[in-house]
Order: C-alpha cells, then sequence, then structure tokens
C-alpha cells in the first residue's frame, strides 16, 4: 500500500499537469484564431499618436529629434513586450479561470464555423458603428445631463 500511494500521487500529478497544458495549448490556439494579438496591437496603435504628441511636447534641446527617435523606439518595443505578456499571461489566466477546458474547446470550434469567423470579420466594423452611434447620438445629450447635474449641485 505504502508503494502505490507514490505512484497514485505521480500518476494524478502527471494527468493534472498534462490537463492544464492542453489547456493552455487550446487558449493559445483561440486567442491566434480570434486574432487576439491584432486586436491589442491595434488598440497600442491607436494610442501611439498620442503618446509620440506627448514625447514630442517633453523633449526639447539640440538633439530632440535623436532622443525623440530612441524614445518611439523604444515605446514600440515596450508595447510588443506588453501585448505579449497580456496575451501569454492575463489572458490565458483570464479566460483558465472563466472557462472550462470544453468551454474553450467549444469557442475554438464556433470561431472555426462560417459563423464565427464572420464574427470576427465584422467585429471591427460594428465596433466602429457602435462608436460612432455613440458618440454622435447619445454623446451629446450624456454629456448634457452630466454637465446639468454638476450645475445642480454647486
Amino acid at each position: 500500500m505504502k508503494k502505490l500511494l507514490p505512484i497514485l500521487f505521480l500518476s494524478v500529478f502527471f494527468f493534472t499537469n498534462t490537463y492544464a497544458q492542453d489547456k493552455v495549448s487550446d487558449l493559445k490556439t483561440l486567442f491566434k484564431i480570434m486574432h487576439s494579438d491584432q486586436m491589442i496591437n491595434s488598440m497600442f496603435n491607436s494610442m501611439v499618436p498620442i503618446m509620440k504628441q506627448q514625447a514630442n511636447e517633453s523633449i526639447q534641446g539640440d538633439d530632440a529629434k535623436a532622443k525623440f527617435d530612441s524614445y518611439v523606439e523604444f515605446m514600440m518595443q515596450e508595447t510588443k513586450e506588453l501585448s505579449n505578456t497580456l496575451i501569454n499571461k492575463e489572458m490565458v489566466g483570464i479566460y483558465d479561470k472563466i472557462f472550462t477546458h470544453e468551454e474553450i474547446k467549444d469557442l475554438i470550434r464556433f470561431y472555426e464555423s462560417p459563423t464565427g469567423k464572420k464574427m470576427l470579420e465584422k467585429t471591427p466594423e460594428m465596433t466602429a458603428l457602435l462608436m460612432n452611434s455613440m458618440m454622435t447620438d447619445y454623446m451629446p445629450k450624456f454629456q448634457e445631463k452630466l454637465t446639468k447635474k454638476l450645475e445642480e449641485l454647486k
């Protein structure tokens, strides 16, 4: 019996470790299908002009151009590293916590289906339409209500 316990422990450990690796592998497959890296990179790319403008305003002196170029190179490298961390660590941890392995497999099957592929293809367009509608149809009224409430509270 004493000899059986370590074998049982090692078997459970091996199975659990293999199962976890398979789930992580499936998560990475899911993220690849969903083009998560492109989504995160797109988010960062939309922030780059603002960060460049702030740097350009902050960097002064005779060698400002060289410093600015150095900063931009550094910023791009840092955003690439952060993007990789977000996908390979943070997203893996979040999805691992929220979805079972079977649900991850279901998501893979969905996003590999014609409907899932269309969802991925059309999401940027749908997001842009929603943002446009929000900014033109709803935000002015929303901001007006907030401003009115602030005035009432003064």
